[in-house]
């Protein structure tokens, strides 16, 4: 089969490279997990033989990263992610651009706080749920309340809109060599965003929703 005829997990879990290839192309494997290959880059506008060209030419792996295999794993390697990689992320543009002339970089700063505050919000309702992940997945412990899962769906789709934004200011500012460092900086976020809502949406998600068609309790951390 083609790459391009594949799945874009199935493409990511062949090869270590492929998600950084995504990202620089801009080819969403965040919400489009499952997806195949082709249609994902007909969407984004990219040439699908090109970049099945650049996907081809990464080294294979065996079997690639095996992803957590339970709730309380999954919030835990997001809210790792979080603290030795987004967290990080963002402190670096907001100290990259604290030394520029006013207004260079102010509409980077303000995403950026605003996205801090509402991924704090969120982890912080994630954590939440890990003393009784367990019981929660193995129906238990009843579930998740439908609204909670409706503002964790929600939040994802808000951060990439996030994303998006950063995104922008980052290719308006690109054309200013002297805000080389605070642009490498926004796209380490950018990045950073996206595998940080490929866990939460297609990992975090279904199973918060298969709780949901357990026993109903008050259970509602977001």
């Amino acid at each position: 089969m083609k790459i391009e005829d594949k799945r874009i997990c199935d493409v990511i879990d062949g090869s270590a490279e492929a998600e950084d290839i995504l990202e620089e192309a801009g080819v969403d494997y965040w919400f489009g997990w499952e997806r195949m290959l082709r249609p994902a880059c007909e969407a984004a506008n990219v040439d699908p033989d090109d970049l099945a060209a650049r996907l081809i030419s990464c080294r294979p792996t065996a079997g690639g990263e095996p992803q957590p295999a339970t709730l309380g794993e999954l919030l835990r390697q997001s809210d790792q992610q979080w603290r030795e990689r987004l967290a990080p992320a963002i402190a670096s543009v907001v100290a990259a651009g604290a030394g520029l002339r006013a207004g260079r970089s102010e509409g980077a700063t303000r995403l950026l706080l605003d996205l801090q505050k509402q991924l704090e919000r969120h982890l912080a309702a994630s954590r939440a749920l890990l003393p009784v992940a367990g019981a929660i997945e193995e129906g238990q412990a009843g579930s998740v309340g439908r609204e909670s899962i409706r503002a964790f769906r929600l939040e994802h789709l808000d951060f990439a809109r996030m994303a998006r934004d950063l995104g922008q200011e980052a290719d308006r500012l690109a054309a200013d060599a002297d805000l080389a460092e605070v642009v490498s900086a926004m796209r380490t976020v950018i990045r950073e965003i996206h595998r940080h809502i490929k866990v939460g949406y297609n990992f975090i998600l279904p199973r918060l929703v298969a709780a949901a068609g357990a026993r109903q309790v008050a259970f509602e951390p977001w």
